[in-house]
């Protein structure tokens, strides 16, 4: 009865990452309930059928991962040859770098899961599952000290604290109600029918990717011809195509071989050197100085060929510089020198230093995000993470393999796009996109099916579905995120053109509107008072991405989960004698 009692909303990557880390603090001073949707733990949305078929693989290969009892590779080599034969893999090829895919990777995460729980029983940590067990609302109990959790088989009360880790989230606002329209190409079976005209993508990232992988290999197939993949359509689709329109043309980037396959701060700002800075800057945290220091002074040291290119360049200049590079080539041009660069860094396994310390950059910018003035964070979204964007994605060698022989058989097109392109709805199966192209020649063109495929949105706080969490009272009500202009006079230019999005507050301040909830560095809601709500933690990606803009799957997973669990063991007094 004097253990912590923790739920877990959401049993997927997020939840396994709690968990590992609780195993390693005292773990008999908690217990824990894990609330589950689905039948199994781990997988999450990417990686079971809810986000992947049979043709969907991994961007992520076994020295990428923050190591469980067993690596990856170590549990794909204890599969027999059947097993993994039905997932298309030949056990005998199996290395390190091994890109999977996501449904069989979703068993190795499931099985870290079993082991973990059977590991909690010997180290006196309670967990209770709840499988197969919809969350419908969160609510604080009668005693105004604990939580409560309904599910569709009623209320299970008494949690200290709840850790919300319900990962994707997509939203359907016209699929469903128009035919011909998706909102997203998840899950993905919904995909699986034969198109005989012409299918608008809108979007290049990683998603689309998944969307291509579905609708090619329902509509024709891949073969090899002396080595070189090539593709058919089927032929009772003879006018089936992939039209991908994409902002400015540009394509994501393709796997390379990182020397630091599992992202560190090593060598990066220190949380004191932050600190320092912030104290010296009204309380901001300067993205200039982030960029200096975190960036070009790293790549100084890695690559110094590559520094001098740009050691005179400020981070406008920077993307700019990098941006107009790429879309100075046509976009498959350019997709296929990658193509061969990748290859060669992961055959002499040999980095792209640039790259790499750009990723570096993006993950350490993403928790210390939230102390950004308006003025930069409006620089940041502008100019820093498109291309973070594309460098991060990392398409694997099987999916741009995939992509170049569509391409060379005439089946997808890239169309740039300007960012304010956009997609009337005319009806069922009717949908006009309309975009300016380089020339700033407006274009209006017609589809019959259309597939949103630019990637998870950042969700309102009035899309967060537990709605008796916040807001009952007064005292309960949270924070939107939201950081303040530096500059009075910017925050009242900006609050002219776009009042919806800056917004005056009780001091007098300007401030710039996020989206999601506001949180502390703790991942703790912020109430209206100022004060972090103690009893709950959110790592809904969705619903924090104003102050966490970069959200890359399990290094952010390993990240907070750290940072919570700290927390929770911080605020729990070990027993006497521990």
């Amino acid at each position: 009865m004097d253990k912590i009692r923790i739920a877990l909303v959401g049993g997927g990557p997020s939840a396994l990452a709690i968990v590992k880390k609780l195993l390693c603090c005292e773990p008999s001073r908690f217990s824990v309930d894990i609330f589950e949707r689905n039948t199994s733990l781990g997988k999450g949305m990417p990686y079971s059928e809810e986000g992947a078929s049979a043709e969907h693989i991994t961007n992520i290969s076994s020295d990428e991962l923050a190591p469980f009892d067993e690596t990856l590779a170590q549990w794909l080599g204890k599969q027999s040859h059947a097993y993994l034969a039905s997932h298309g893999i030949d056990k005998g090829s199996l290395h390190v770098k091994h890109v999977i895919p996501r449904l069989l990777f979703g068993d190795y995460l499931n099985a870290q899961f079993e082991v973990l729980i059977f590991k909690a029983t010997s180290k006196g940590l309670n967990i209770n599952l709840h499988l197969h067990s919809n969350v419908l609302d969160i609510k604080r109990s009668a005693n105004r000290q604990t939580s409560d959790v309904q599910t569709v088989s009623g209320w299970v009360t008494g949690f200290d604290k709840v850790i919300v880790c319900t990962g994707h989230s997509w939203p359907r606002s016209n699929e469903g109600n128009v035919a011909g329209y998706f909102d997203s190409p998840y899950p993905p079976q919904k995909l699986h029918h034969k198109y005989n005209h012409p299918v608008a993508l809108k979007g290049s990232s990683l998603t689309a990717i998944d969307a291509i992988r579905t609708l090619s290999k329902a509509n024709g197939r891949f073969y090899h011809d002396h080595e070189k993949l090539k593709y058919k359509r089927a032929d009772d689709v003879p006018n089936f195509k992939m039209k991908m329109h994409s902002l400015d043309g540009l394509l994501p980037n393709i796997r390379f071989h990182l020397d630091d396959p599992l992202v560190s701060d090593e060598g990066m700002l220190t949380e004191q050197q932050i600190a320092e800075h912030r104290a010296n800057n009204d309380g901001f945290l300067s993205l200039d100085f982030i960029f200096e220091h975190n960036f070009k002074k790293v790549l100084d040291k890695r690559d110094n060929t590559f520094y001098q290119k740009i050691a005179d360049k400020n981070l406008e200049q920077f993307t700019d510089w990098m941006l107009e590079s790429r879309k100075a080539f046509d976009p498959f041009t350019l997709f296929k020198i990658e193509c061969i660069q990748a290859q060669q860094s992961i055959k002499h396994e040999q980095t792209l230093q640039w790259k790499e310390v750009l990723a570096l950059l993006s993950f350490t910018i993403n928790h210390p995000a939230k102390y950004l003035c308006a003025e930069d964070t409006l620089r940041l979204h502008k100019k820093l993470l498109p291309l973070i964007g594309l460098m991060i994605a990392n398409i694997p060698q099987p999916s741009a393999e995939q992509l170049l022989a569509l391409y060379e058989s005439g089946v997808l097109d890239v169309i740039p796009v300007n960012e304010n392109s956009s997609v009337q709805i005319k009806g069922d199966h009717c949908f006009m996109y309309h975009y300016e192209n380089s020339a700033k020649k407006s274009i209006a063109t017609q589809y019959q099916t259309f597939i949103d495929c630019t990637g998870q949105k950042h969700l309102p706080m009035k899309a967060f579905p537990f709605k008796s969490m916040f807001g009952i009272d007064d005292t309960e009500k949270v924070l939107p995120a939201c950081v303040r202009f530096k500059d009075k006079a910017q925050g009242e230019k900006h609050q002219t053109t776009d009042p919806e999005k800056v917004k005056v507050g009780a001091d007098g301040e300007y401030y710039l509107t996020l989206h999601g909830f506001a949180i502390n560095d703790e991942y703790q809601p912020l109430l209206a008072n100022g004060h972090p709500n103690e009893r709950y933690f959110m790592m809904a990606v969705p619903f924090i991405s104003g102050f966490n803009p970069d959200y890359s799957g399990f290094d952010f997973c390993e990240q907070v989960s750290t940072i919570i669990v700290d927390k929770l063991c911080a605020d729990v007094p070990l027993r006497p004698g521990s």
